[in-house]
């Protein structure tokens, strides 16, 4: 099993969000990861308090 950095999931998940709002099938081919570890990635990273996300531009 792969384990990812917080900086990609970070990275992988804003692309998901606005402004960018791509596809999750998108982003999973382009990062190279399944669809399904990319919704868990964004459902374990909205659960997280607000202060905790790292989502702006300059963390992408």
């Amino acid at each position: 099993m792969a384990r990812y950095g917080q900086t990609f999931k970070d990275r992988a998940v804003a692309r998901l969000l606005a402004p960018e709002s791509a596809s999750v099938d998108e982003v999973a081919r382009e990062i190279g990861v399944g669809a399904q570890t990319l919704e868990r990635l964004r459902c374990d990273a909205l659960s997280m308090p607000a202060r905790e996300r790292a989502w702006t531009a300059a963390a992408r």
